[in-house]
């Protein structure tokens, strides 16, 4: 598969405090009086809770990606700092709050983990887009179930699984629940970080401006210049999503830092340049709905031309990468599902309680800042999607000859501008961030993606998720009232391509996060197979996504990566970051090889 080299990495200057580099030594190499990882873990129930939720309102025009991503850190922040001040760790705050009065070996950390995870989303969803009907916000319209129905359902369901929470904590650690102030200080602690947090400017909804972006983006705009080749148009259905989402407040870097970080790319090819007409070409390619075979005949002959042919098992790979890193809405949406694949590595990295919210709050903190570096860059540039310049056959540029009026992607196109593209950036955060963390690049792991529509119309049952994608009269259920089966076909590598807009559930495996963001089936290029995003647009988005990813780790005092570390290793190395910290780090290399 071709693709072009245009990475670029970040020149970094270290800002590493003593106390952060003393808390990447703790978190790697272990501290007293933090429970070990077990199946309940309540940092990883919170997370699964959290991306229920998101499945459940990431249909709604007032969520979407980058708003995704900020909550993951804020929830993530809330946890860290809960936990921290339950175990007597001072330091590293997220929020700057420390807890007063309360001895560590008097307070339940489980507890304070789940009453800072219930406080600070009982708080998102109880803010003035879940409260009040978008209409009356901002003129906008609304698809499917009220963002008022949605945020009451939630409300709702977190009380109960706090309840239950607790209840199976206090069953299976008694000693935790034995008194009352032990209980009650984590109740105490973990609403305190929780409302800490949420005051801050930077993590706070209304405070970093997200309530304000979110609000604007609901009514529908006209971007400048519309109308005129290369300006992106917005779908007819709903408006742009988050247009001014670049006036949030970053919340693991600096201001001045994400402006580094921008600096590492340098935009998208000329309009009318041969690079971009290429690019596009190989879109129009490799990620057209119904395959190569259903091209016109003088664009098979172009794509053969040019290189971008791929064999029967190669195109059935990039359609399921495609398929499984979609994550559209009513999905965990990609800031989600790098959550899951976060879990996923706590889990089989035995993280402790600390090390899991500290984990959630770094990852989550990387992707709402790759968010907001990405969604500038698309309002820039406002670049038309790959779908828009296919169909245009105005002759816009000499080097684009295969304009194709019925051409479609094979993944719907969301509501933003071309480059740079988001998901890519998400990834390449979070994977760097997970490497950091754990010392290694080198951790194998499995992920499954959600059910989803991929076309039709979507219907939801009480809970908020999916139940069926219908087609004039022909439904597609995710449980067959008659069968109990989906009615779908489940995509495994070499299957068949799916037959119906009901997308069942992809297993992916990987041997590390760098294969997840950036290799043969990672995120990056599944956008280009997509036929939603030209290349550049992603291996862009990749370079940023990293370089943010890199100056955050950077900041919060992680060692450097490297190759398949011992566990004692792996503190070795944390221990060696006291005295300077230097990564020698090769980006973007397995995914252009």
């Amino acid at each position: 598969m071709y693709r072009s080299d245009r990475t670029t990495v970040a020149t970094r200057t270290a800002r590493v405090s003593v106390g952060h580099l003393i808390v990447a030594a703790t978190l790697l190499c272990g501290a007293a009086g933090i429970r070990p990882a077990h199946a309940d873990n309540m940092v990883q129930d919170w997370n699964n809770e959290f991306l229920l939720i998101t499945q459940q309102t990431s249909g709604s025009l007032v969520a979407g990606p980058p708003d995704v991503a900020r909550e993951i850190a804020q929830v993530g922040a809330a946890m860290s700092d809960a936990v921290n001040a339950s175990t007597g760790n001072t330091i590293a705050s997220f929020s700057g709050y420390t807890a007063t009065g309360n001895s560590s070996a008097n307070t339940n950390a489980s507890v304070a983990a789940a009453y800072a995870a219930y406080t600070t989303l009982n708080s998102i969803f109880t803010d003035s887009v879940w409260t009040t009907s978008i209409t009356s916000l901002s003129g906008g319209t609304s698809t499917g179930t009220s963002n008022v129905a949605l945020g009451s359902l939630v409300t709702g369901e977190l009380s109960t699984f706090l309840s239950s929470e607790l209840s199976s904590l206090c069953s299976t650690d008694s000693t935790g629940c034995s008194s009352t102030s032990t209980y009650s200080n984590g109740l105490s602690i973990g609403t305190a970080a929780a409302t800490a947090v949420d005051s801050s400017t930077t993590f706070s909804p209304t405070g970093s401006g997200a309530i304000a972006s979110i609000i604007n983006g609901l009514t529908p705009q006209t971007p400048t210049g519309s109308g005129a080749a290369g300006v992106y148009v917005p779908p007819a259905t709903r408006p742009e999503m988050f247009p001014t989402w670049n006036t949030t407040t970053p919340t693991g870097i600096t201001s001045s830092q994400l402006t580094t970080a921008l600096g590492t790319i340098s935009g998208p090819p000329p309009l009318t340049s041969q690079a971009y007409a290429t690019g596009l070409l190989q879109t129009e390619c490799e990620g057209a709905s119904g395959g190569f075979s259903s091209l016109p005949s003088n664009v098979q002959s172009a794509c053969a031309a040019a290189g971008f042919v791929q064999t029967s098992a190669q195109a059935q790979a990039s359609a399921n990468a495609a398929l499984f890193w979609n994550d559209p809405g009513t999905t965990v949406q990609p800031p989600g599902h790098w959550l899951q694949i976060a879990d996923t590595a706590m889990t089989s990295q035995n993280s402790s309680l600390l090390q899991s919210a500290q984990l959630t709050g770094l990852v989550g903190e990387s992707m709402n800042d790759a968010g907001i570096a990405a969604w500038t860059v698309k309002y820039q540039n406002n670049l038309w999607r790959p779908t828009t310049a296919i169909r245009d056959c105005a002759n816009w540029s000499s080097d684009f000859t295969t304009c194709d009026t019925s051409w479609s992607s094979l993944i719907a196109t969301p509501p933003h501008p071309d480059y740079v593209a988001g998901h890519p950036a998400f990834s390449g955060a979070a994977a760097t961030v997970l490497a950091d963390f754990f010392g290694t690049d080198n951790v194998s792991f499995s992920s499954t993606s959600d059910y989803y529509c991929n076309g039709g119309s979507a219907h939801f049952g009480s809970n908020g998720l999916l139940v069926s994608c219908s087609v004039g009269a022909t439904f597609y259920y995710v449980s067959n009232p008659t069968t109990g089966q989906p009615d779908c076909q489940v995509i495994t590598s070499g299957a068949a391509t799916n037959g119906s807009p009901l997308i069942c559930p992809i297993t992916e495996n990987f041997n590390s996060f760098s294969a997840a963001s950036s290799g043969t089936n990672g995120s990056e290029f599944s956008r280009v197979v997509g036929g939603i995003h030209t290349p550049a647009a992603v291996e862009d988005a990749l370079t940023l996504g990293i370089a943010i990813g890199q100056t955050l780790a950077q900041n919060a005092g992680l060692p450097e990566v490297v190759a398949e570390p011992s566990s004692l290793a792996i503190c070795a190395v944390s221990l060696v970051g006291l005295t300077g910290l230097r990564r020698r780090r090769q980006t973007g290399q397995a995914a252009r090889a």
